[in-house]
């Protein structure tokens, strides 16, 4: 095993959230994929107007909205529960961390590229992927942050007494930075199956059983 390899032991827990992050994560990228598109209020509102019409029906903008909301409605509510769950894993992995860890993604990207200059040129190329990776990771769970922020204030806004002045942005910041979760999602995929067909082939075996010790 080289010195930039990722595979390492994995305990029970830290397997368990890795697995439950990513479905909470993949969750919500799911639902706000069909709010975005099948589920979006705007299509359906036209769709519900253009349907009673045909039919030789009325319906006003305002209620053809409405009901467009309410159909969407039960989907978005998983968003919520996903968003408070994705939440809750990440002050877990927080206090893992900083009371039995005792370290932190950022701090492994910082070493790694501190240590990149003395490693010798035969290791260049496995320090560089390994230093990108790991500032990959520092970045996931810096957004993530955001992302938990910025909806847990987005859903709260009533009671925080804030307007759209001030929700507008954070709303706007919010959804671009679901594009990051895209990438990160498709780049690890691809940056594993990568890993198993080189060096660390068991990698996603050790993530599900544990891996030696």
């Amino acid at each position: 095993m080289n010195s930039y390899s990722f595979k390492k032991y994995q305990p029970a827990g830290l397997r368990l959230w890795h697995w439950l992050n990513a479905l909470a994560i993949l969750g919500l990228l799911g639902t706000a994929f069909l709010r975005k598109t099948f589920l979006s209020w705007r299509g359906n509102a036209a769709l519900i107007e253009q349907k009673i019409q045909a039919a030789g029906g009325a319906i006003t903008p305002e209620l053809a909205k409405d009901i467009a909301v309410s159909i969407r409605t039960p989907m978005w509510d998983w968003h919520y529960v996903l968003g408070f769950t994705l939440g809750a894993l990440l002050v877990i992995r927080i206090l893992v961390g900083i009371f039995s860890v005792k370290s932190c993604p950022a701090t492994h990207a910082v070493k790694a590229t501190w240590n990149l200059s003395r490693v010798p040129a035969a290791e260049k190329a496995n320090a560089i992927h390994y230093t990108l990776v790991r500032t990959g990771y520092a970045l996931f769970y810096l957004v993530t942050v955001f992302m938990v922020v910025s909806g847990v204030v987005m859903y709260f806004k009533e009671n925080l007494g804030l307007d759209k002045a001030v929700i507008n942005p954070i709303k706007e910041i919010h959804e671009l930075s679901m594009w990051f979760f895209v990438v990160f999602v498709v780049g690890h995929l691809i940056g594993v199956v990568i890993a198993e067909l080189r060096h660390d082939q068991g990698l996603v075996s050790d993530m599900i059983h544990g891996g030696k010790k």
